[in-house]
């Protein structure tokens, strides 16, 4: 799977930990929560709280055969790992079979994450009552049907705006990041907030501190710049081993992960998933 870089725009393998045009890290290798192993892959499952793999129709670390199914697994004879799926007329698509674990287990990551959003507007649409109602319902009078109409798009609007507005400032926030020299003092900026390193470890400038020197490299930028990536020569520690990077990655690794819970009121209709396509 190919992904975009945020900073150079180019794009390359995901299994590549940096940009191969600028260096720049993958976010997906700097998710400490995202499965790497088949096991991992099973861990995560379970903590979502999905159904069973007969309901979902995702088996990990499964050889299975029936049709309408995806899976991955091992092939102990020759260590390829194989992820795959079978459609509904029982052939089975190949999506990747070779030695490297991680960009498997990641194949159906992807793609699980897909199905459960997938089958979560489902979900909503059966909750809001936009799809049409069973025999036996009253019908709804025109005017609950245009109110309904107009909250469904006005939040369809709404929910595309955001997107569109977090594809935007992330890469802007990202720009920035890296370190800084002002003086004799070298600093970090991650996404717009400041650290400072005091004696042995990286501080936060907070509301009570000097803020003159971030917001002086801040009218320019390129002036005070360095570099992004930590170099031996600083008398600075590498911000990378910071408790406050643990502290950003483990957050949005939880948001995310969050997303993809599994409600103890929601169904999980298989039937809704294309099994013609070979992916």
């Amino acid at each position: 799977m190919k992904i975009q870089c945020d900073y150079c725009g180019n794009t390359y393998e995901d299994t590549q930990e940096k940009c191969p045009s600028c260096g720049a890290p993958n976010p997906s290798h700097q998710n400490t929560g995202k499965p790497k192993t088949i096991e991992e892959l099973k861990d995560w499952y379970k903590k979502r709280n999905l159904p069973a793999p007969e309901v979902t129709r995702f088996f990990i670390g499964q050889d299975y055969k029936k049709p309408k199914a995806f899976g991955i697994y091992k092939d102990e004879s020759t260590g390829d790992f194989i992820v795959y799926k079978n459609k509904a007329d029982g052939t089975r698509a190949v999506r990747y079979q070779g030695k490297d674990e991680q960009y498997a287990v990641n194949e159906l990551y992807q793609r699980l994450k897909d199905e459960i959003v997938h089958q979560k507007h489902l979900n909503s649409e059966k909750k809001s009552g936009t799809r049409s109602s069973g025999k036996g319902r009253k019908k709804q009078s025109k005017l609950s049907l245009l109110i309904s109409e107009f909250f469904f798009w006005f939040w369809i609007i709404a929910f595309i705006a955001a997107f569109v507005g977090s594809l935007i400032i992330v890469p802007i926030k990202n720009r920035h990041n890296g370190y800084y020299q002002y003086d004799s003092a070298i600093l970090y900026n991650y996404q717009g907030d400041w650290f400072y390193w005091d004696d042995n470890e990286w501080e936060r400038y907070g509301y009570f501190d000097d803020t003159t020197i971030p917001t002086a490299i801040e009218s320019n930028y390129d002036e005070y710049y360095m570099s992004k990536d930590w170099n031996n020569s600083y008398y600075v520690g590498d911000w990378d081993d910071s408790s406050y990077y643990d502290y950003y990655h483990s957050t949005s690794d939880s948001d995310s992960d969050s997303d993809y819970d599994w409600g103890s009121d929601d169904s999980w209709d298989s039937g809704g998933t294309d099994w013609d396509s070979d992916w």
